[in-house]
This record gives structure tokens, C-alpha cells and sequence, in this order.
């Protein structure tokens, strides 16, 4: 068996997404070619022997001949062999970037559902197996991979055991499929938070970098690349982080806000911490005086510029204890004892206040 091989592997790019669920989309989608020049940097600094890319590299229904362009001057700055099996958001086709006449020679796309082998240095082959625009089924049911030396499976699709909640699988597999096809290492894209899955012995099986940057709201997990050496017929991972963008949900309490003055200065605050490259879903939430301005646009305008983009969520609930404590019903009474203690100088009444409030106007209880 052959010397040390280096391979850098991402996915899972997106190149070309419109984000359209937030302020900042343009922001984030050049965020997201900066990504894709960082990738190849790593795969230069650490002088790879090849460049892998898990699929998901570009969104096909937006991406173009500057698209194009890009991807192919990125891919020929590196140089040396580059692997692709495409997804199902860069599906192969007649029509696809990896179909066109100009792209760069050391390109090498898995362009069908079905597994091929390229021997890549002595002992180690790489297997591939690229989505075309059909559902391809699941790539391992009955996949064998039996060349000497390491086998590197390069693939697309979902780890059903790990399926995150509201992640649609798409050529699906167990690790047990991926152990019985006599498959060394695979390494994958689809989920956007990168993992590195290990069988009983400690030995990585399948593994996933992650998106270069955050692509939805709540993705856990790594978001970069990962570096994968193969030396002595062994395989071992580095997860190198990438990401710049961070993307945050961030809840502002406004304990009984009295003035737009009071919004603003509780808003600065907690918007402290965060630069240009944080896009912010911010809900305000407690309890207001009641007549008391909550002004979105003011927010946004106000602080967008020092951020990536920021969006405000108001789901304040406007309270008069003093004109609640006097209600008739069950309300009423409880608010009305909170409120005495509370005027006792018990903070947790006063906190409690807040919360029992916004728990009858039927908002999320919220400490």
C-alpha cells in the first residue's frame, strides 16, 4: 500500500440559495461563494491529493452560467483531481453545470445512481454515486465494494438512524448497510450539521462536514470541511470549522417596558454581543405598560446596519396589574396576590407576574 493520501471533502454549499425568509439574502449568498474559496484554500494549504464535494454544491434552479463560472475557476485553482456526486439540489442532467463543455479537466462527476469506482493512489479507490433528477432509491442495499486497499464510498443522502426532525430523507442508508457493503469510510453530504458517525471499535464509518455556512435557522453541528488522511490502510478525520454567518434566534424580555425609550435601551443591550456577520430573528417578549410603542421598523432601521440583517418578532403582552387585579375571575385573584407580594418587594412575585399574565393572553411562559 501506497504513502499518505490527503483529501479535503465539503458539501453541501448551496451556491445560488435565495433566502428569502429573512432581510440580508444577498448578504448570505455571497457569503456562501466566499465559503467555496475558503474550501479550496484548505484543500491547497494542506496540499490534497484530491478535493471531494458531497453534493448540494449549487441550487439548480438558480444557478447559471456565472455560477458556472465560479465553480469552474475555483475547481482548476486547485488543480488537482476533484471529486463530485451530486444531490438532489444539483442533480446531473443534460442541463446541469457538471454537464457543460467548459468545464475544468480535473472535474470528475459521479453522474449516475449507481456506484464507480476511481482508483485515486495506491490502495485507496473512491467509489461515487450521483442523484440524477429521480429519486435514486438507497445507494447501499446492495452495493459491494471489493477493491484492495481503503475504499472511500462518495455519496449524497440521509443516515436514517440520524435523520434530524424535519430533514425529508433522501437516498437513505443505516450504517449497518454501509459495514455490509465493505465500504471503509464514507464520507457524505445532505445534513447540514457536520457529525462523524463511528463503528464499535472507534473507527469512523460515515461522516458528514456540514454546510461552510449556516443555511437554515437552527442547524446544529459543525458547519466547515473535513480533512480526511488515508496512511497505512487507516482513515482518520479533522473537522476544519469554516463558517463566518452566524445564524441566531435570540428572545429580548421586556419586563413591564414603560417608554419606546425603555424598548430601544433594553434592545441595545442585548444586541451587543452581535456583529455584521449575524443574521437575528428577535422576539420581544414580557409584559408592556400599557400604550407603550413597539415600532418593528424603528427597531430594524436602528440597528440593522451594524448587523447582517435583523428581524423583529413582537409578541409583548400589554398588562395593567393594578386594572387586571381587580377582575372577577381567576385571573383577577391571582394576579391580585402576585401583585401584593410584589409591592412587598418579592422580585419573583414580580417576575411571576410577568409570567402568569402572559400565560392567560396564552403566550409561551417565558422566564
Amino acid at each position: 500500500m501506497g504513502g499518505k493520501t490527503t483529501i479535503v471533502h465539503a458539501a453541501d454549499v448551496h451556491l445560488e440559495t435565495a433566502f428569502t425568509e429573512l432581510r440580508g439574502g444577498a448578504r448570505r449568498r455571497a457569503a456562501l461563494a466566499d465559503a467555496f474559496v475558503r474550501i479550496v484554500d484548505l484543500a491547497l494549504a494542506r496540499r490534497a491529493d484530491a478535493l471531494t464535494i458531497g453534493g448540494d454544491l449549487y441550487e439548480a434552479e438558480r444557478a447559471g452560467p456565472q455560477t458556472a463560472r465560479f465553480v469552474f475557476a475555483q475547481l482548476a485553482r486547485f488543480g488537482g483531481p476533484v471529486f463530485v456526486a451530486p444531490g438532489n439540489h444539483d442533480p446531473y442532467s443534460a442541463r446541469a453545470l457538471y454537464a457543460r463543455d467548459d468545464r475544468p479537466a480535473n472535474l470528475h462527476v459521479f453522474a449516475e445512481p449507481v456506484w464507480a469506482p476511481y482508483p485515486l493512489a495506491d490502495g485507496v479507490t473512491i467509489y461515487g454515486f450521483g442523484h440524477a433528477p429521480a429519486e435514486p432509491g438507497r445507494p447501499f442495499a446492495n452495493a459491494r465494494f471489493e477493491r484492495p486497499g481503503v475504499r472511500i464510498a462518495l455519496v449524497h443522502g440521509s443516515d436514517e438512524d440520524r435523520c434530524p426532525p424535519g430533514k425529508r430523507a433522501t437516498a437513505p442508508f443505516t450504517l449497518a448497510e454501509i459495514l455490509a457493503s465493505g465500504a471503509t469510510c464514507v464520507l457524505a453530504g445532505h445534513y447540514h450539521g457536520g457529525a462523524v458517525v463511528r463503528d464499535a471499535a472507534g473507527l469512523p464509518r460515515l461522516a458528514y462536514p456540514g454546510s461552510p455556512e449556516p443555511i437554515k435557522f437552527g442547524e446544529r453541528g459543525a458547519h466547515g470541511a473535513l480533512v480526511v488522511t488515508v496512511e497505512d490502510g487507516a482513515v482518520a478525520l479533522e473537522a476544519v470549522e469554516l463558517a463566518r454567518t452566524r445564524l441566531i434566534d435570540l428572545d429580548v424580555p421586556l419586563a413591564d417596558a414603560a417608554s419606546e425609550h425603555f424598548v430601544l435601551g433594553a434592545l441595545e443591550t442585548a444586541l451587543a454581543p452581535f456583529g455584521r456577520d449575524d443574521f437575528l430573528r428577535v422576539q420581544l417578549v414580557g409584559t408592556l405598560a400599557p400604550g407603550t410603542r413597539v415600532d418593528c421598523d424603528l427597531i430594524a432601521d436602528r440597528f440593522g446596519a451594524a448587523l447582517g440583517a435583523i428581524e423583529i418578532f413582537d409578541d409583548t403582552v400589554a398588562a395593567d396589574y393594578g386594572a387586571i387585579a381587580r377582575e372577577p375571575n381567576v385571573r383577577g385573584r391571582a394576579v391580585a396576590d402576585l401583585l401584593a407580594l410584589a409591592d412587598a418587594g418579592d422580585a419573583d412575585a414580580r417576575a411571576a407576574l410577568r409570567l402568569t399574565v402572559a400565560a392567560f393572553a396564552g403566550g409561551e411562559l417565558r422566564p
